[in-house]
């Protein structure tokens, strides 16, 4: 069980990197229902608070942290991917919409 004294967010532009696709506007909100915990998107940081993907991941990967256009790819499109109801979206353009 993870408590979290922050009400979740509820849409969230994803606008760090784009350079050739629109930002992308996450339902944070949404997503808190389908994840079985907080931990399946986000890391803690040392002081045990979530923290958001561009706080570790950057634009180029840095040792061995995954770059942050890999990181969101593989953690949101791999849990899309495995929706049953089929209804999650997996093509670019369902989620970079301009």
């Amino acid at each position: 069980l993870v408590i979290s004294a922050e009400a979740p967010a509820g849409k969230v532009t994803l606008d760090h990197i784009q350079k050739t696709k629109p930002p992308v506007v996450f339902d944070h909100k949404a997503h808190t229902t389908r994840a079985k915990d907080c931990q399946v998107c986000h890391h803690k940081n040392e002081k045990g608070k979530e923290q958001g993907c561009q706080t570790c991941h950057k634009e180029k990967a840095e040792g061995k942290v995954v770059a942050l256009k890999d990181a969101y790819h593989t953690t949101c499109k791999d849990c899309h991917k495995k929706d049953a109801s089929k209804k999650a979206p997996t093509k670019c353009n369902d989620c970079h919409k301009k």
